[in-house]
C-alpha cells in the first residue's frame, strides 16, 4: 500500500521557501529555476488543499496552515538527512572535526570547554586552527569558524557562543604617580591603544561612557589582542580589550583597570558553519552541544 505522502522535492521546495520567504532564494539553494520551485509548492498545495503562503509586499509568509505544516514535517525532514548523512560517512558520526577561531578567543574560551564535548563525543577528533574574519570553507576544509560579528553572515547558520565586555587596562606603572584615582575622562591625557579588529571600539566604549569629546579614532593600532596587551604592559598607553583575555593579567597584576567599568559590545561570538553542512552528523553534534551548554548557562 502507497504511503500518503508528497514528493521530497515538494517538500523541500517548501520549507527553504519557509526559510527565506522568497522562493527565487529558495530556488538558488535548491539549483532550480523559481518557475520550478513554484509549481512544486502550488502541487503541494493542491494536493493538501490548504495555502501554505501569503504574499506581503516582497516577501512570501507562512498561513497559519502552513506554519503548522512545517513544524509537523521539519523533524521528520532532519531525522531523514541525518540518516543520509550518517549513511554516507560511514554510519557514525564520528571523524576528524575542524574549527577555525580568533587566537585569543580560541585559547581562552573554546579550547577550555573541549574536554567536555570530547567526553560526549569521544569518535570526534578536533583540528584546531587560528583564523580572524570569514575563511575560505571549502579551500581550507574548515568545518566550523568562529566569528564576531551581529550573527548576520549570508549563507552561513550561526549559533551564539560569548558576548564580549571590553574594560580599558594599562600598566600600573602608568598611574603609580598620580595623586588621585584615575576616571574615565583622564583617558585624554593617555595615547590610546587600538586593534584592528575593533575599529571602533574606543570610539563605542567612550559614547557609552558619555565621553564624546576624547578623540577615539586615533593612536597606535595592532592587529592582536595580545600585541595591544604587551603595548599596554610596557607603558604606550592604555588598550581597551575583552575581559576574558585579561584575567591572568590583571591577576597577577601586570596590568590594572582603573579608568571604568566594562561595558558589553553589541556585538558577539558565534560558531558559523554554511548553511548547507549544518546537518553533517559532526557538525550538528558540535552546534546541538553548544547550544546545550548556553541553555545549561542561562
Amino acid at each position: 500500500m502507497s504511503r500518503r505522502i508528497p514528493s521530497l522535492k515538494a517538500l523541500s521546495c517548501f520549507e527553504q521557501t519557509a526559510r527565506f520567504g522568497s522562493a527565487s532564494r529558495a530556488a538558488e539553494e535548491l539549483y532550480l529555476t523559481q518557475s520550478a520551485v513554484s509549481r512544486q509548492i502550488q502541487g503541494l498545495e493542491d494536493w493538501l488543499g490548504c495555502k501554505l503562503f501569503a504574499r506581503q509586499k516582497q516577501r512570501l509568509v507562512l498561513t497559519s496552515e502552513g506554519e503548522s505544516y512545517l513544524q509537523a514535517i521539519r523533524p521528520a525532514l532532519d531525522q531523514l538527512e541525518t540518516a543520509t548523512l550518517t549513511f554516507l560517512s560511514g554510519g557514525a558520526e564520528g571523524g576528524v572535526l575542524t574549527i577555525a577561531a580568533p587566537p585569543t578567543f580560541g585559547s581562552r574560551c573554546l579550547i577550555p570547554l573541549l574536554p567536555d564535548f570530547r567526553s560526549t563525543h569521544p569518535d570526534i577528533v578536533i583540528n584546531f586552527i587560528s583564523r580572524i574574519g570569514i575563511p575560505d570553507f571549502d579551500r581550507e576544509q574548515i568545518d566550523i569558524a568562529v566569528l564576531f560579528g551581529d550573527g548576520n553572515w549570508p549563507g552561513l547558520d550561526a549559533h551564539l557562543l560569548h558576548g564580549e565586555e571590553m574594560v580599558p587596562i594599562c600598566s600600573p606603572k602608568l598611574i603609580e604617580n598620580l595623586d588621585y584615582s584615575p576616571k574615565p575622562n583622564n583617558l585624554r591625557d593617555y595615547s590610546l591603544l587600538h586593534i584592528a579588529t575593533r575599529p571602533r571600539g574606543w570610539s563605542d566604549w567612550l559614547t557609552a561612557s558619555g565621553l564624546t569629546d576624547i578623540d577615539g579614532e586615533n593612536g597606535p593600532k595592532f592587529e592582536h589582542f595580545t600585541m595591544a596587551m604587551q603595548a599596554a604592559i610596557a607603558g604606550l598607553g592604555v588598550a581597551l580589550l575583552p575581559t576574558f583575555a585579561i584575567e591572568d593579567e590583571l591577576a597577577n597584576g601586570r596590568i590594572v583597570a582603573p579608568f571604568g567599568p566594562p561595558r558589553a559590545s553589541p556585538f558577539h561570538y558565534y560558531a558559523t558553519t554554511p548553511t548547507g553542512r549544518a546537518r553533517n552528523p559532526k557538525i550538528r553534534a558540535f552546534m546541538t552541544w553548544l547550544d546545550q551548554r548556553k541553555n545549561q548557562e542561562a
